[in-house]
């Protein structure tokens, strides 16, 4: 599902905008009931959609899986800052560990 204009950065490049929108599908499986797609947006606070703890989990088991990475426990990363508060965070999580990767 493309949701056009909710990239956080216009100028970003067209495989960003991939990553970010593959991150924003994943997320929106996730959201309560009460929400709906188009709300899942970069700067969408993640437990303000309905998202607990235990979905964080399973959508790291996602994001894991969907881009060949892994998710380090928070405790064990110096160089990358962890945080899951907002859909951008994903985003900048899963972007710093493919660059690691690679």
């Amino acid at each position: 599902m493309k949701l056009s204009g909710h990239y956080l950065d216009k100028n970003m490049s067209e495989a960003e905008k991939d990553l970010q929108e593959t991150i924003l599908d994943i997320l929106r499986k996730y959201i309560g009931e009460e929400f709906n797609a188009e709300q899942v947006t970069p700067t969408a606070n993640l437990e303000a959609l309905g998202i607990d703890s235990m979905d964080v989990v399973e959508i790291i088991f996602d994001l894991e899986e969907t881009f060949d990475i892994d998710v380090p426990d928070p405790g064990d990363m110096d160089d990358v800052e962890v945080k899951f508060d907002t859909a951008q965070d994903l985003v900048n999580l899963v972007d710093a560990l493919i660059k690691q990767k690679n």
